[in-house]
């Protein structure tokens, strides 16, 4: 009886928690604002009342379990929408926009970041701080048609191309860096070419493991369908990728990617259905996540870390505002179409799944870094908030769909 009681107990927390999100996200459509915040914060006010009340317990495996299918689900969608077919200029402006603003970072906001949150250059350092500035190199295309649902435009069509393009890369690199970081922590300093190699060996066996899954399952599929099997076994695909990959030291993360991407590039049968039924499963489990991302958030209030966190967020704007006017510099997108790219990269689910992971590491130097993420977060959402209310002022030509 008490498993029973156990059980109800756990169902009665899910369900009061989707209800919330629901209620939550219903509101930010009807204000015409970006559900993320509002779930954030609906999620850490949840976690204050939890606390002092004790009326919802969530245990840490059911978090980090939700938050790793929903990274899976999204880095498969994002990569299968990536058809080499349809490549067009629009795609190669936002790749070069997309490297550069990755590569930037990667040098200006960890030199930045390791200097204000570590006083050092030492290599652990560096790595952490290439960590992080990975993570907030990403951008949610979803954040962004939340708040422009009723506009399109040439400039809202690049943002949404960035969002799918940057999402596995974003992914990516700091899986690849943190399998690094938790091999040096385990053998203490290894050499440049163990170094290479163990990251050349996630690559190729994440790739490889991609590749195996999808020639077994969408090889079925070219001619099969099946209204209650087939939707289940992308699924289930996308999955067992990253499960297979991570059991052979592998990267999954990227083992998924690939998947997706030979997902969206051969021919299988009702492949549009099949991408919207996991578009669907991966946006309904996005509200659960941003909620849980509130719940298990624990601010920090110093004056030092917030103001370090409001200073690293002005270096993130000036470095877009870079990779923006040096990848599209031979563009005809004028200075304030510019302007409001620049402005308008809020960070949105990968960022929460991949702060998720940061704080279940269990290392307090990531402790730190999941709750700067979380800042830069919740900075880039408001700024896109202000800045979508004013896009006829940056915006031209809008045409109302």
């Amino acid at each position: 009886m008490s498993e029973v009681s156990a059980v109800l107990g756990i169902l009665t927390d899910f369900v009061s928690v989707i209800i919330i999100g629901l209620l939550v996200s219903l509101f930010a459509r009807k204000v015409r604002i970006s559900n993320v915040l509002l779930l954030i914060v609906a999620g850490f006010l949840i976690g204050l009342l939890s606390k002092t009340y004790g009326f919802l317990h969530i245990s840490n495996e059911t978090i980090i379990t939700v938050a790793v299918i929903t990274l899976i689900l999204i880095i498969f969608q994002g990569s299968s929408q990536f058809e080499i077919k349809v490549l067009d200029n629009l795609s190669f402006s936002t790749l070069k926009v997309t490297g550069l603003f990755l590569a930037i970072n990667l040098i200006v906001i960890s030199i930045v970041s390791s200097v204000l949150l570590f006083g050092n250059f030492h290599l652990i350092t560096v790595l952490y701080s290439l960590v992080f500035a990975a993570i907030i190199s990403g951008t949610d295309p979803a954040s962004i048609f939340a708040m422009l649902k009723s506009k399109t435009n040439k400039v809202v069509n690049f943002l949404e191309v960035e969002g799918i393009l940057n999402t596995p890369l974003v992914v990516l690199v700091p899986f690849i860096i943190l399998d690094v970081i938790a091999q040096i922590s385990s053998q203490g300093n290894i050499s440049y070419g163990i170094y290479i190699s163990s990251i050349l060996t996630q690559i190729l066996v994440g790739i490889g493991s991609g590749i195996l899954v999808g020639l077994i399952f969408f090889k079925a599929m070219k001619r099969f369908y099946s209204d209650k099997i087939s939707a289940l076994a992308i699924i289930c695909a996308a999955l067992l990728s990253y499960i297979l990959a991570e059991n052979l030291n592998g990267n999954g993360v990227l083992a998924a990617a690939v998947l997706g991407f030979m997902f969206g590039n051969i021919y299988v049968s009702h492949k549009d259905v099949l991408q919207s039924f996991s578009g669907m499963l991966s946006n309904s489990l996005e509200i659960l996540v941003f909620i849980l991302l509130g719940y298990i958030m624990k601010p920090v209030f110093e004056s030092n870390f917030l103001l370090n966190s409001l200073f690293i967020f002005a270096t993130l704007i000036l470095t877009r505002y870079i990779a923006i006017y040096v990848g599209l510099a031979a563009s005809e997108y004028s200075y304030k179409e510019k302007l409001f790219m620049t402005l308008n990269m809020p960070k949105g689910i990968a960022v929460a799944v991949l702060a998720f992971s940061l704080v279940f590491y269990g290392d307090p130097n990531l402790t730190i870094i999941a709750n700067l993420v979380i800042l830069i977060m919740i900075y880039s959402l408001i700024l896109s908030t202000i800045i979508n209310k004013f896009s006829k002022f940056f915006i031209r030509a809008v045409v109302e769909k």
